[in-house]
This record gives C-alpha cells, sequence and structure tokens, in this order.
C-alpha cells in the first residue's frame, strides 16, 4: 500500500520552457500592438478625401501609420533580443 509520502509529485513546467514561454508572450503582445496600430491607423487616416498631407516626401499616413511602427517593432526587438532574452543555463 502506497503512502501520501511514497506517491512523487509529477514535475512542473521546466523554468527554461517558463521563461520562453514569457518571452514569446511579449514579442507576440508588441507585434499586435503594431499590427493594431497599423490597421486603424492606416484606415483612419488613409481613406480621407482631400489633399494628403506629406511628411519627408512620404503621405503622412504612411509614415505615422507604417514607417513608424515598422521602426518601433525593429528597435524594439534589438532591445528586447540584447538586453531581455537570456540563454538556458541548463544545456
Amino acid at each position: 500500500m502506497q503512502t501520501v509520502s511514497d506517491r512523487s509529485t509529477p514535475p512542473g513546467p521546466d523554468s527554461g520552457f517558463l521563461r520562453a514561454r514569457r518571452e514569446a508572450a511579449i514579442i507576440l503582445a508588441s507585434w499586435a500592438a503594431c499590427l493594431v496600430w497599423t490597421i486603424a491607423y492606416s484606415h483612419f487616416f488613409g481613406y480621407r478625401p482631400g489633399p494628403v498631407a506629406l511628411v519627408i516626401g512620404i503621405p503622412s499616413w504612411v509614415f505615422f501609420g507604417i514607417l513608424v511602427p515598422w521602426v518601433a517593432a525593429t528597435a524594439f526587438s534589438v532591445w528586447f533580443s540584447l538586453c531581455c532574452i537570456k540563454d538556458d543555463e541548463d544545456g
């Protein structure tokens, strides 16, 4: 007959798995934020009738709706990969 002390508990998730899942969630959230910004900004400002304002020769809705989130996502990706993602100590 087994007692409570004889039963082994199933192992929980590995710390490397938990860290990787957290990092993936952060990356997915940043991607989703840039997607929502791009779709919303381009929808509301890209279909306006009339003259188009230019920012350094690019239509303003393209500059702020596509170029700015692209540059922000690239900067965030570089920062996150260099400063936040850790190697797995388990090997």
